[in-house]
């Protein structure tokens, strides 16, 4: 075989596709075939961890949606498959570096795309087939580039600063884009933990591209973008990452400055062309398209500007509940306690676990009940003098 065979030959072939597939297990119904999408490779054997050579092939996703079935094909014609795999949830595959990837079918493959968008729209569509075959209700992740690999790598307790698109997806297909900050000034920080949806970032280097599937489980603040319902993709590019040292959990108040609440109202929402797969017909909601980074922004604010705002309530909550007052207290630590510990339990109030806001009515309850409270303790203080 020629190993030199030109991109334009592929386009061509990939018609054939369809016919030269070969199932290698029966199925209760007749599965119908389609490319999903084809890529030109240059293929390589891996042996005693040295490459060789196998020359320029076309690489494929195929299969039927309504079935669930997928294969993966190395081509070079309709009558010349080096490769006819059929996908199952407990497919490995490697996303490594220098645009290529790695997988074991009879012998270890090394496959490199030809470009980064090649490597990350075929790497796409993969790791969407491959969730859709775990079944879709688990926290999923999967590489869709990899730079060179660095000891800089996020691990538990690292910052990592992303920027992303999401979309929505339910009933196997991908919905519409529901916020991004690909066009922002700020990436989105995220502290990487053992139980939330964070840990999907392990691993990562700085320019690390991942896809990320999260069930409404595992969903957090995220769930305000959605309908209940649906799960959510990220899209993500890693941008920095670094740990936090030397935070130590003061007792200082809590000041909110006018600035804090105006942050709070600012929003950047982009739009971005959405990955290329099949979409649901779905109008995304006005009241929840919102870009959640906004919030966010404001969280992270309180939070590490603030010495952790959200430790300090809990240590205040603490001091009320259990520790009797100080009689050599002043009357301005009391007040502020006193006003921490309404405004602790109006948020809980105002938010019950099990609903869903959309931004501005978080952003009005937050400023509603922030204004209140620091307009009674004025004047209570007024009326004290």
């Amino acid at each position: 075989m020629d190993l030199n065979i030109e991109s334009d030959a592929f386009k061509q072939q990939k018609n054939d596709i369809k016919q030269s597939i070969q199932r290698t297990k029966p199925l209760q119904a007749n599965p119908t075939v389609a490319t999903i999408i084809a890529k030109v490779v240059t293929a390589n054997t891996l042996e005693n961890n040295k490459l060789i050579p196998v020359g320029k092939y076309g690489f494929a996703l195929a299969g039927d949606v309504k079935l669930n079935y997928y294969q993966l094909l190395l081509y070079g014609s309709k009558n010349s498959i080096l490769i006819n795999l059929l996908l199952t949830k407990d497919f490995k595959y490697n996303v490594n570096e220098n645009n290529s990837i790695g997988f074991l079918s009879k012998v270890n493959w090394h496959l490199e795309f030809e470009n980064t968008n090649d490597a990350v729209s075929f790497n796409s569509q993969l790791a969407f087939v491959l969730w859709k075959l775990n079944g879709c209700k688990e926290l999923y992740w999967a590489d869709l580039y990899y730079p060179s690999r660095n000891s800089n790598v996020a691990r538990f307790n690292s910052v990592v600063e992303i920027t992303y698109v999401a979309n929505t997806v339910s009933s196997k297909k991908f919905g519409p884009q529901v916020s991004s900050n690909i066009k922002d000034d700020r990436y989105l920080k995220v502290n990487i933990n053992e139980n939330g949806w964070e840990r999907s970032l392990l691993g990562v280097n700085v320019n690390t591209q991942r896809i990320v599937f999260i069930p409404i489980a595992e969903m957090g603040a995220w769930k305000i973008l959605t309908d209940g319902r649906q799960c959510l993709c990220l899209t993500m590019t890693v941008q920095n990452i670094y740990e936090l040292k030397g935070e130590n959990i003061t007792d200082e108040p809590v000041i909110i400055t006018q600035e804090h609440l105006k942050k709070a109202n600012e929003n950047h929402p982009t739009i971005i062309q959405p990955l290329d797969i099949v979409y649901d017909n779905i109008s995304a909601i006005p009241s929840k398209k919102l870009c959640i980074e906004s919030l966010y922004e404001e969280f992270e604010k309180l939070k590490l500007d603030n010495i952790k705002t959200y430790e300090r309530l809990a240590k205040l909550e603490a001091l009320i509940i259990e520790k009797k007052s100080d009689k050599t207290e002043n009357s301005i630590d009391s007040e502020l306690k006193k006003s921490m510990k309404i405004i602790y339990k109006r948020l809980i109030k105002e938010f019950p676990v099990d609903e869903t806001f959309s931004g501005s009515e978080i952003q009005t309850k937050i400023k509603d009940i922030f204004y209140n409270i620091l307009a009674c303790s004025n004047q209570s203080n007024v009326n004290s003098n």
